[in-house]
């Protein structure tokens, strides 16, 4: 297995492993239609939405399920039009249980009332309030609300619309601006007016070509928004990362981006954006990449709520005995040990490893070779963070700046003694979380 390395990254695509398990074809996407969505009611940072809706209830798409009160959070909408069977605890596969409203499908697909306006005629506050009804959330991964995320206190001169899918295996964002380019640019329109920038930058990775040609050609006619090819190294996607290689400026290390002028949003959730606008549908969709060993491999459009399980059969089963199950991405994601757990609005991967294809983990001790120190991308020490872990030494975790680490796992994926470098830092961090009280 190859393990190019790069100052602050990895190429992944020298993996001959991964690239093995990959999407060919990721411009085809293919719809599920579920029999039955279990949709937990905090898909979101922040609080968890209450739910609003009875058993028995018949419910349109597109309807508010669950909705949030005065703090942060992000409404939840039903995925399908059906009946309300159940509303219960289900097994997130994380060793946690949730709440979700269990929706029978009708398989009517009856849609909530739309509505159409042009860009002129929306303020900044209509898009922003419209974007916050609609539930819309980071689809990049943080699912942070982005109603919050398009209201800002600081003066924004730039956006800069995040296509750098580096996940290897993950071919959403692409399938997604290939497909729905022209509501992309759309999308981009509104987020620019919605926090008054000047200029709109849309970042994609160098080895998405037919994305990079036909994102390119729709906005060749704008005269604030353009196409800037980046990199294809793990995690050029981080908000940190792809700052750097666009600007040539390092992210603030307190604060954000835009404390310098620039907004940094995924390309998924601005299409999101659009579609909460015109025609004033919510979040109740999204692509999802199926890969690995499954017997075919997907780009799937499917409704927030559907079962692990229902995803899989729609991918024709296991193709071999399956050893991990990862929704989200193969190096930030999360192993789930349940296929009744249901897909969210930050599901754009499933990822399924059998047991000949998962690798040994178990840890050996750390040989000072200093490869994580080479790949991380912010320039922490991760191996002296995982020792002072270890060690219950937190004063000596935060001045090694543990909380500005952003679990890319690439400490991790390159250590040759297999530590668990990533894990142990994350933990360190919710540590002195808890601490700070």
């Amino acid at each position: 297995m190859g393990k190019q390395v790069f100052k602050g990254g990895i190429d992944l695509h020298q993996d001959s492993a991964l690239h093995l398990r990959g999407i060919d074809n990721y411009k085809n996407v293919e719809s599920i239609h579920p029999k039955k969505v279990y949709i937990p009611v905090q898909q979101h940072i922040g609080e968890v939405a209450e739910v609003i809706v009875t058993v028995g209830e018949e419910v349109f798409l597109g309807q508010p399920i669950a909705k949030i009160g005065d703090g942060l959070g992000a409404n939840v909408h039903a995925s399908i039009s059906g009946k309300i069977i159940a509303i219960e605890k289900i097994d997130q596969g994380q060793g946690e249980e949730m709440t979700c409203v269990i929706i029978e499908n009708d398989f009517r697909e009856q849609p909530r009332e739309v509505h159409h306006e042009t860009i002129d005629e929306l303020t900044p506050e209509i898009i922003v309030e419209r974007v916050e009804a609609a539930g819309v959330v980071g689809l990049g991964g943080a699912t942070f609300p982005s109603h919050v995320k398009l209201n800002p206190k600081e003066k924004i001169h730039t956006c800069i619309f995040n296509g750098a899918e580096c996940e290897p295996l993950l071919m959403a964002d692409a399938a997604l601006m290939v497909t729905q380019g022209e509501k992309l640019i759309r999308g981009c329109e509104l987020v620019l007016k919605a926090v008054e920038a000047k200029e709109g930058i849309i970042a994609i990775e160098n080895d998405k070509q037919e994305a990079i040609d036909v994102v390119r050609n729709l906005c060749q006619d704008s005269l604030n928004i353009s196409v800037i090819e980046v990199p294809s190294v793990y995690p050029q996607g981080s908000t940190e990362m792809l700052f750097k290689t666009i600007t040539g400026k390092e992210a603030p290390a307190t604060g954000s981006t835009r404390d310098l002028g620039y907004l940094i949003i995924n390309v998924a959730t601005t299409v999101a954006v659009f579609e909460a606008i015109d025609p004033g549908i919510p979040l109740s969709h999204r692509i999802c990449s199926v890969v690995g060993d499954v017997k075919t491999q997907k780009n799937v459009y499917f409704p927030i709520g559907t079962s692990i399980e229902d995803m899989i059969d729609f991918c024709n089963g296991f193709d071999g005995k399956p050893s991990k199950i990862i929704t989200g991405g193969f190096m930030m994601g999360k192993t789930v040990d349940t296929m009744a757990a249901s897909l969210t609005k930050s599901a754009n991967g499933l990822i399924v490893i059998n047991k000949t294809h998962d690798q040994d983990s178990t840890p050996s001790p750390c040989i000072m070779c200093a490869r994580c120190v080479e790949v991380c991308p912010i320039g922490l020490l991760p191996h002296q963070l995982e020792k002072n872990y270890l060690k219950e030494n937190w004063k000596r975790l935060e001045k090694l700046y543990v909380d500005s680490c952003i679990n890319c796992g690439c400490c991790t994926y390159i250590c040759p003694a297999r530590r668990h470098l990533a894990e142990h830092i994350v933990a360190g961090q919710q540590m002195i979380k808890e601490r700070q009280g």
